[in-house]
Order: structure tokens, then sequence, then C-alpha cells
């Protein structure tokens, strides 16, 4: 019987945890360009990044055995499906009336050339990842431009290169750790390579970019990659799914700054 899951690791059981983390940096590069993201824009993101997790977690586990399962929320993707999907419908129109009538034409251009981005990428991920698909890069990049597209021009480089590097860094992680699992859904991605040490070089390119950096978002991301490395280096300490819910926990550390900012 498996274990009733901690309270921490109910936000990643149910999709949200990308979802906070997105919204939650999304307005820590406005404040660095001081300025604030709409409402419509955060709940947009929100929501964005809500469907694109769910809709893949729920094509993962749509034909495999329940054996095949090996973590809590494909197990819980699999028990709810019927449910879930039928508030993915529902929170996709809501998504979209929203983007449609509160977005700029300018911002909901960039918003649907990110959502094509996220399509294509679901599409991929199911028609290639059981012989190779990258998905730890590709979700590291259309993460970053989740986080930055709905806010306006001009985007800081140097910054959202660091950002997409330490988000990098971790899919990286946590694709070692969880080897096990993707290995039950017979998929392979770029953790089933040497995904460890290609992380570690990941991460010097995000220290790399610092010093480009000014302000308080140098501060927000070098404490991000900072705790991040500290969590990797003891990843043994962890299970797979407490290692995931401090991975969670050190991307939020980002808002840590503004507060004394």
């Amino acid at each position: 019987m498996s274990r009733q899951p901690h309270l921490l690791q109910w936000p990643n059981i149910i999709a949200v945890d990308a979802a906070m983390i997105a919204v939650a940096w999304q307005w820590i590069f406005a404040a660095s360009m001081h300025t604030k993201p709409a409402i419509a824009a955060q709940a947009t993101l929100v929501f964005s990044v809500w469907l694109t997790y769910m809709a893949d977690r729920l094509f993962d586990v749509a034909k495999r055995d329940p054996s095949q399962l090996l973590s809590q929320r494909h197990r819980y993707a699999k028990k709810y499906a019927t449910p879930l999907w039928r508030i993915w419908w529902i929170i996709l129109i809501t998504n979209i009336v929203i983007a449609v009538t509160s977005l700029t034409f300018d911002t909901l251009m960039r918003g649907m050339i990110l959502l094509a981005c996220c399509l294509l990428y679901t599409l991929l991920n199911q028609l290639l990842s059981r012989r190779f698909f990258p998905k730890e890069l590709l979700v590291a990049l259309i993460f970053t431009g989740g986080v930055i597209v709905l806010l306006e021009p001009p985007f800081l480089l140097p910054a959202a290169t660091s950002f997409m590097c330490i988000c990098l860094f971790n899919c990286l992680a946590l694709g070692h750790k969880e080897r096990s699992v993707d290995a039950a859904l017979k998929v392979r991605s770029l953790a089933s390579v040497r995904s460890l040490r290609l992380a570690w070089l990941v991460s010097i390119v995000a220290i790399a970019c610092l010093p480009y950096i000014d302000g308080t978002l140098v501060v927000c991301l070098a404490l991000t990659m900072l705790l991040s490395a500290l969590i990797v280096h003891y990843r043994e300490r962890y299970s797979c799914e407490a290692f995931r819910s401090v991975l969670d926990a050190a991307m939020l550390s980002g808002l840590i700054p503004l507060f004394f900012n």
C-alpha cells in the first residue's frame, strides 16, 4: 500500500506547483522592470501552465497500466482522469475568454505563439518520448518564455538565460532522480543520458550570466541557483517525491529578496 502524500507534495500531485513558480517569477521579472504584471496576465499564465502540465500528464497515463505508474502524480492523474479532463476543458475556455477580453493585441499574439509551442511540445513528447525526446530542455525554454512573454518588452536577455538555465538544471536533476519513473513509463529523455553531469554544466552558464544582471533580480537568481544546487548535492537524503517538493521551494525562494527591497 502506498503512503499517503505529505501536505507539501499535493501542489505537485495536482499540477499547481509549476503554475505557482511561473507566476512568482513573472512577478520577480516585472519588479526588476519597475512594473507590475496585469492580473489578466497572471491569470492567463497560471491557467496556461496548469493546462500544459496536466494535459501532458493525462496523456502520459492514458494508455498505461497502473502498475507502470510509480509516481504519486501519475497515479492521481490515472485515478481521476475523467474529472480532471472536465476541469481541464473548463479552465481552457476560461483562459481563452480572459486572454481575448483582457490582454492587449501584441501580448495576445505573443501568448498565442507560446500556446502553439506548448501544443507542439505535448504532441512531440507523446510521439517521440519512447524513442528519445529532450523534454527537459524544451520545458525550460517554454517555461521561461511563459514567464516573460506576457510582460511588456524589452526583455532582459542575460536574466532570462540565467533563469532558463536554472529551470533546466532543476529539470535535469529531477530527471536523474526519477530515472526509475521514466523507465517504468518506457520513455527516454535527457535523463536517460548523463543528466546530472549536464545539469552541473548548465549551472555554470546560469552563474556566468549573473554579472550582467543588475539590481534585486541578480540576488533572486543567485539565491535560487544556490539553494537548488545545495538540494541537488544532498539529493540522496530525499525520496523522489520529497525531492520535487524541496526543489519547488528552492524555485520559490527567489521571492525572498523582494521583501527586503
